[in-house]
């Protein structure tokens, strides 16, 4: 039987498991007899390409050739220089797979080829698509990219029967995810997710980072003195992991800069309590989120069983307290580090055949939808963005809605599938387009044409319009996970679907 990894790839941390014959999920080794990677990439003064603790050391003093938290610039296009070269999201994100890849090829003593990836709940389209890609360019077959909130909820509720509604809490180094689960009989449905997927562990240490520089002489770190910089984020960092278990850290650091020829040296005792009151508002944000997902599925705190938390960063204090203070029932039976690569490699198990006792029944992330022509504010508007599957639908799921011709013998329709939650379809995620032509001739304004959407479990929608006159069909089909190079993502000019 063939084996497939499960890889958390993620902002802050990675690792890779495996389903075994003991019926458990082992989470590998990767170096110094961690079971994480940090997410770190750079280029060493030899020119070598080093990852995660090698990378992550020589992070202050070569910030330039280093790149960390490359999770948040996934589909977004830009460009990073590291080591006088320019990187993609995706190539700098292959090299956090290749050595994830490497390190259980090790310690299995055969290829690892097939994988699944988790990404956050609210990852779009394109950062999915550089997910994919990313693993492709590490010689992965990434046969399924699936939640991690999701994967976090297959690792607890396996072999678990009894009925559970329990909401996921997974708060990562760079993103958030909240999803809503109900489990019963084996079968983990999701009901409702939401998330941020700039929003995490990064900006905690970002914001205690500021609070450390604002205590030193005003102008001693300015914004472009990227070693100090880095070496203060790294300190920032150290001192929330000890808040974690400590009330009080005491940070004594020298030469942090120079200034006016002098050097500037960090004595401060940091407070759990003036830590959280820096990181409060931040996080009041994720709270908001939990509201948004118990409003969407319509329930309650006190109608949930129980809250899972996932993520290194729910080891802060504040979290398990606050969530605590909304009535929750919080649990951590699996480490927040490790549930979700071992929700992965259960998914993993499960497509390959294995005996896991658990049915996944996931949710669309995001609404899709077409660009049509529509009333607003009294106007004809011609970028309205008519959604077909709404967010938090259950997949597979299969929609369809009645569009009408906008003109007198009308013979094409420019078809432009978005995804996204605006009411403009500009605004939101453009992910493909067919063009339906040759339509009949003196086709009168008005008439039918239906328009289907089928979505399936591996993130392929398949797109049908249908003039139901004539019978006249055309078809799409676009893999949200897989880039599709064949199709220009620039969208054209409406040629006028009028809903």
């Amino acid at each position: 039987m063939e084996k497939i990894f499960g890889i958390d790839l993620g902002t802050t941390n990675s690792e890779i498991a495996l389903f075994g014959k003991d019926g458990k999920a082992e989470v590998f080794e990767i170096e110094n007899g961690m079971k994480y990677l940090p997410s770190v990439v750079g280029v060493d003064p030899s020119a070598n390409i080093i990852t995660g603790i090698k990378a992550r050391n020589q992070l202050a003093a070569f910030p330039e050739n280093t790149v960390m938290s490359i999770k948040r610039k996934m589909g977004s296009g830009e460009e990073i220089l590291m080591g006088g070269k320019s990187w993609s999201p995706a190539a700098i994100s292959a090299e956090i797979l290749k050595s994830l890849k490497e390190a259980a090829q090790r310690q299995v003593g055969f290829p690892v080829e097939k994988v699944v990836i988790t990404v956050p709940a609210y990852f779009t389209d394109l950062q999915r698509r550089d997910t994919l890609l990313a693993g492709e360019m590490a010689g992965l077959d990434v046969v399924r990219i699936i939640n991690e909130p999701t994967a976090a909820a297959l690792a607890y509720g396996r072999k678990r029967e009894e009925h559970e509604r329990i909401l996921v809490y997974d708060l990562g180094g760079g993103t958030f995810d909240i999803s809503l689960i109900e489990l019963e009989d084996g079968i983990l449905e999701v009901a409702a997710s939401d998330g941020n997927t700039h929003l995490g562990g990064d900006d905690f240490d970002m914001i205690l980072m500021e609070g450390l520089i604002s205590s030193l002489p005003e102008g001693a770190v300015s914004t472009d003195n990227l070693r100090s910089r880095a070496r203060l984020k790294s300190v920032a960092e150290s001192i929330k992991v000890k808040l974690s278990t400590r009330t009080v850290s005491d940070v004594r650091e020298e030469f942090i800069a120079m200034q006016e020829g002098k050097p500037v040296h960090l004595e401060k005792k940091v407070t759990r309590e003036y830590y959280e009151s820096l990181i409060a508002e931040t996080l009041d944000e994720t709270f908001d989120l939990v509201d948004s997902v118990l409003k969407s599925a319509k329930t309650r705190a006190k109608d949930i069983d129980k809250v899972l938390l996932v993520g290194g960063s729910t080891y802060t204090p504040l979290v398990f307290n606050t969530l605590r203070e909304r009535d929750f029932e919080v649990h951590r039976e699996i480490d927040p580090t490790y549930c979700v690569a071992i929700g992965a490699a259960l998914q993993g198990a499960i497509i390959a055949g294995e005996d896991v006792d658990t049915i996944l029944v996931d949710v669309s992330p995001h609404s899709l939808g077409i660009r049509a022509l529509g009333m607003r504010f009294a106007d004809v508007d011609d970028d309205c963005h008519s959604i077909i599957i709404h967010r938090n639908s259950p997949i597979p799921a299969s929609m369809s809605r009645t569009f009408y011709t906008s003109v007198n013998n009308q013979r094409e329709i420019d078809i432009e599938v978005y995804q996204g939650e605006d009411p403009t379809a500009s605004k939101n995620t453009f992910i493909g387009e067919f063009m339906m032509d040759d339509l009949p001739r003196k086709l009168p304004c008005g008439s039918e044409v239906d328009v289907t959407f089928e979505y399936n479990l591996d993130g392929v929608v398949e797109v049908t319009a249908e003039e139901r006159k004539s019978g006249k069909r055309q078809q799409m089909r676009v893999d949200i996970n897989r880039l599709d190079e064949s199709l220009d993502y620039s969208p054209s000019e409406p040629v006028g679907v009028e809903s």
